[in-house]
């Protein structure tokens, strides 16, 4: 029964005929408005397990006058836009997470959703801008798993899990045994050979793929760079997510240079990487043009108004995508420089979509 009650939310909301639904039967905005009930609830509640464990950021009744005003998290509130320390007419240049998926959810169209969502789907339809080798374990034989994991080093991922959560790696000296497979298959995991970045993004941190993603505006006829940030991993982690550790640094659109030091999640800020003890502001992107020509020309195939495409240069010098998402993180975008876009990004909304947003 929960499989088939699965199914058919699943049917409901990322196809054609769920946007007509939802449309025509009205039932869109009491699924928005159960959705934001939740989620505030749900927000409102992490705030109040860190008050209750002595922060000292903010206070518990400002948040609350916050949460409601801003639909903010806690995170974005005390560590990323630095709420406590602004004024009203400040916060609100900030667009926040919530507030976006808001967005997202009641204006743009669910059948663009599994294009990014599942990444099989999004390997398949953006083919044309993927140069590496890759299998969804459940739909392949034992044999072509070996022969892809034996002769690449590969990274393995859920095939619709979202900030980097449950990727690991294997090495192509390692033993491929047949419980590994099985383990992919019963997963749903998605096996890439590993790409080779090219050596100016690389020296960042050579452990992990540091990625630049790039935010377009788009619709079918025309498309353009919103914002751009370079992210890096730290340590021993082969990820780069800045929503799993990672450093992340503004990217200025005109020349793709780094503008801002480093930045993390929580707030804290880097001149240099912590491995590489490379200066991070000031460096420039390779390429930056044909980064920005090839994500515009990827936007106009889907209707999906913004999407933050994650994509590197290889070492044979191509643009290569790694994935895409249709919700871009805004706030990644906004805390390097404490810049907010909310104004600009509604602007852009109108003009590329027709919404009206407050």
């Amino acid at each position: 029964m929960a499989r088939i009650v699965k199914s058919l939310l699943y049917y409901i909301v990322y196809t054609h005929f769920g946007d007509i639904f939802l449309k025509y039967t009205g039932l869109g905005r009491w699924v928005i408005f159960l959705f934001l009930k939740k989620e505030k609830e749900k927000l409102l509640a992490e705030a109040k397990r860190e008050y209750e464990k002595g922060s000292k950021l903010g206070t518990l009744s400002d948040y609350k006058k916050a949460l409601y005003k801003h639909w903010i998290s806690y995170n974005e509130y005390a560590c990323q836009y630095d709420f406590p320390h602004k004024s009203e007419d400040e916060r609100e240049e900030f667009v926040t997470r919530l507030k976006m998926a808001y967005f997202y959810l009641r204006y743009v169209p669910g059948y663009t959703k599994p294009y990014f969502k599942n990444k099989t789907r999004f390997l398949e339809i953006f083919n044309k801008y993927i140069h590496r080798k890759w299998l969804y374990a459940p739909k392949s034989s034992y044999e072509e798993f070996v022969l892809l994991t034996s002769n690449y080093d590969c990274i393995v991922k859920p095939c619709d899990n979202m900030r980097g959560s449950g990727i690991f790696k294997i090495n192509k000296k390692d033993d491929q045994t047949r419980e590994l497979f099985d383990f992919c298959v019963k997963n749903r995991m998605l096996v890439e050979q590993c790409i080779c970045e090219c050596e100016e993004l690389k020296i960042f941190h050579p452990q992990s793929l540091n990625t630049i993603r790039v935010v377009t505006v788009s619709n079918k006829e025309k498309a353009e760079v919103f914002g751009s940030f370079f992210r890096m991993g730290v340590g021993n982690s082969i990820i780069d997510n800045a929503h799993a550790g990672g450093i992340f640094a503004q990217i200025d659109t005109k020349d793709g240079v780094i503008t801002s030091d480093g930045i993390n999640t929580n707030g804290n800020r880097f001149v240099y990487h912590p491995d590489s003890k490379i200066k991070i502001k000031g460096s420039k992107i390779p390429k930056w043009d044909l980064i920005c020509e090839t994500c515009c020309e990827a936007a106009k195939l889907t209707e999906n108004t913004i999407t933050g495409w994650d994509v590197v240069i290889n070492d044979q010098g191509n643009v290569e995508f790694v994935e895409g998402n249709n919700r871009s993180d805004f706030d990644v975008m906004q805390s390097p420089l404490q810049v907010g876009v909310k104004k600009k990004i509604f602007a852009k909304i109108k003009e590329y979509r027709g919404v009206e947003m407050k």
